[in-house]
């Protein structure tokens, strides 16, 4: 069996957690998705760590191919453009430069699209496809044109007021004000801001023309927001057309997998998925999205807060939480908890390179991690991560401890964190929940356990008493090892 000892939590092809079967079958959902039946959005839901990414990896990654000319695959990463004010327009724009590098950029594909329209138009298709580019570029440049127009209108637009039509008061008010220049360049909400220093400075201006100059910027905001609606509506066209076109002509399947959308604030992930719902609702259109489900279900209360979800609110909600996911999401996909022997084989895998274990240390060390870590990825490699740094200082300090015994401390830190914070305070505690999962009499010293610290434990996952079940024992440490053993443990603490 080969090796692995790296410390890196990346997402991986490489399936060390049993993720192939899955995501083989999802891949197949993809490749075998008729043109009938998309639009199509597979969600891949499961907490943070839990393998999202790497197992959308790996339904990429077949795609990724020039094998699949018919298939355009784009990786957007949702956390890298969340400091967008817009997210969805980040997505729309890295959306159609991909299509751009993908089918203007691939010989194949571009062959392929350029003799499907010429067939199409009852034409012989061009020997060199290259002479159709200039054709291509233009409707990508025209869709990318409507979308930077409502980033103009919205963010820098200049502000022409109707002077005439606002009257002489409102022009007196815009030189009072310091706005002298007609017509001056500015956005609606800095001139709205303007006005409120110019109420809270006091600068002798009559509520009669601040109302009249307030009334000629709100027409102007109408104005800039009807402009941007437009652009919205004509790239929507475009859009919609040039896939739907392409889908028809030449099969093309537009497959965007979306990651670490959870990541983001739930304005910006909610804004993404009705983008998905309202720009991409077209024939050839796949989407793959790797999210926490009850992350997505909060960021929907948060933006729709002023229904106030709870039973007591009488007005209705326009939609349930989980309503909403499955109006956009057709094929769930819940990532389960690894398997006991997923993990085991993962340990198995990398213990050989860790240094000074014995054999009889490493089917410890395996068999206690196995029973009592959370079965997700993430929290396993990080456990194991941990547990490699407190073997190394121990052993720095000149120190024998049994490994198994590091392995189990480790378990108890990284997925018992408050029965952790309890031992950190009184370490020797240590033996005496040791006693209670092996049925003993005797606590520290042959003193009676607790009834309390009984229940507690009693109260514990199973993963727990299943750890403390192997061997070694924290009994056959004296006081003083025991003290070092946790105390070294603090300098991975959490808080």
């Amino acid at each position: 069996m080969s090796t692995h000892s790296g410390f890196g939590d990346l997402p991986t092809t490489d399936d060390e957690l049993g993720f192939g079967p899955s995501a083989a079958a999802l891949a197949e959902i993809v490749q075998g998705a008729d043109l009938n039946d998309t639009p199509l959005t597979i969600g891949i839901y499961g907490p943070w760590g839990s393998g999202k990414t790497s197992i959308m990896k790996m339904i990429y990654r077949p795609f990724d191919d020039p094998a699949h000319p018919t298939v355009i695959p784009i990786w957007f990463d949702a956390w890298r453009y969340a400091q967008s004010e817009a997210l969805w327009r980040a997505l729309l724009i890295s959306v159609i430069a991909e299509i751009r590098q993908r089918v203007l950029g691939n010989e194949d594909r571009l062959r392929t699209l350029v003799g499907a329209r010429a067939r199409e138009a009852g034409e012989v298709p061009p020997a060199d496809p290259q002479t159709q580019c200039a054709e291509l570029e233009r409707q990508l440049d025209d869709l990318l044109a409507s979308l930077y127009q409502t980033v103009e209108r919205e963010e820098v637009g200049s502000l022409a007021i109707d002077w005439g039509e606002a009257g002489k008061a409102t022009a007196r008010t815009a030189i009072r004000m310091g706005l002298a220049a007609l017509p001056f360049v500015g956005t609606v909400s800095d001139a709205l801001g303007a006005i409120g220093k110019a109420v809270q400075g006091g600068e002798g201006l009559k509520s009669d023309e601040l109302e009249g100059f307030a009334k000629a910027l709100r027409r102007e905001r109408s104005k800039v927001y009807s402009e941007q609606v437009r652009s919205l509506e004509q790239f929507y066209r475009q859009f919609h057309d040039l896939i739907e076109a392409w889908a028809a002509q030449a099969g093309f399947r537009l497959v965007i997998f979306i990651d670490d959308l959870d990541r983001c604030l739930p304005e910006q992930a909610i804004g993404v998925l009705e983008a998905i719902k309202v720009f991409f609702d077209a024939t050839g259109c796949i989407f793959v999205l790797g999210v926490d489900r009850e992350i997505i279900e909060r960021g929907i209360r948060v933006r729709y807060k002023e229904f106030a979800l709870t039973e007591k609110v009488t007005e209705p909600f326009p939609v349930a939480e989980r309503d909403y996911l499955e109006k956009i999401v057709q094929v769930p996909f819940t990532l389960p908890p690894l398997a006991a022997d997923t993990i085991s084989t993962f340990l198995q895998k990398r213990l050989p390179g860790v240094a000074d274990l014995s054999e009889i240390e490493r089917t410890q060390v395996a068999s206690a991690m196995t029973a009592g870590l959370l079965r997700n990825p993430r929290k396993v490699k990080r456990s194991f991560n941990i547990f490699r740094l407190h073997l190394m200082l121990d052993r720095a300090h000149q120190r024998r401890t049994p490994a198994g015994l590091i392995a189990k401390l480790t378990v108890i830190q990284t997925s018992f964190t408050k029965l952790y914070e309890q031992i950190a305070r009184d370490p020797l505690l240590l033996r005496s929940i040791e006693a209670i999962v092996r049925g003993m009499p005797g606590g520290v010293g042959g003193s009676s356990i607790p009834a309390t610290l009984r229940e507690e434990v009693g109260q514990q996952d199973e993963r727990l008493r299943k750890m403390l079940q192997h061997e070694p024992w924290f009994a056959e440490l004296d006081d003083n090892q025991i003290h070092e053993l946790v105390y070294q443990s603090r300098v991975s603490a959490q808080g």
